[in-house]
């Protein structure tokens, strides 16, 4: 897995981990990005083909957004998870951490309002939206298509 150094510097920032929450699930996922936005930059043509899911035993859970930037930009949404009557399920999005590398040194965290929304990716392929938007107004969006593959556990 090309990120694997990358999740630890996630696992050192959120804001999950700050309050010693523990991971229960970590997961990699692969599948067609649709469209990735932050603010007025389209970074659809760097958006990767991976994401990662990581759900904390407090329920709150970080949608981590790669990029195939050579500096290892990525971005997180940040928030509590909870089911949906349906098969989707629901986070509601606080905060979006925007990393312009992956050092984990210069990550920048924003307030933000927004939901994710996403299907069961053991039932098929699922299906992922997000919108947010920080306190600045501006709009972060993102959408992905799994594979409906395997997915690389990342807590093994």
């Amino acid at each position: 897995m090309k990120f694997l150094p990358l999740l630890f510097s996630l696992l050192l920032v959120s804001p999950a981990a700050a309050e010693m929450a523990d991971p229960s699930s970590a997961v990699t996922l692969r599948g067609k990005c649709q469209s990735l936005t932050a603010g007025a930059e389209d970074l659809g043509n760097i958006c990767a083909s991976e994401i990662m899911q990581v759900i904390y035993t407090d329920h709150h859970m970080e949608l981590v957004v790669w990029t195939d930037d050579p500096s290892g930009r990525f971005i997180v949404f940040s928030g509590e998870m909870e089911q949906g009557p349906d098969a989707k399920s629901f986070q509601h999005v606080d905060l979006v951490i925007a990393a312009p590398d992956g050092s984990g040194d210069r990550n920048v965290t924003y307030k933000a309002k927004g939901l994710c929304t996403f299907g069961d990716y053991r039932a098929g392929n699922a299906q992922y939206r997000c919108e947010a938007v920080t306190k600045d107004g501006s709009v972060y969006n993102f959408a992905f298509l799994t594979d409906a593959g395997a997915p690389e556990n990342m807590l093994d």
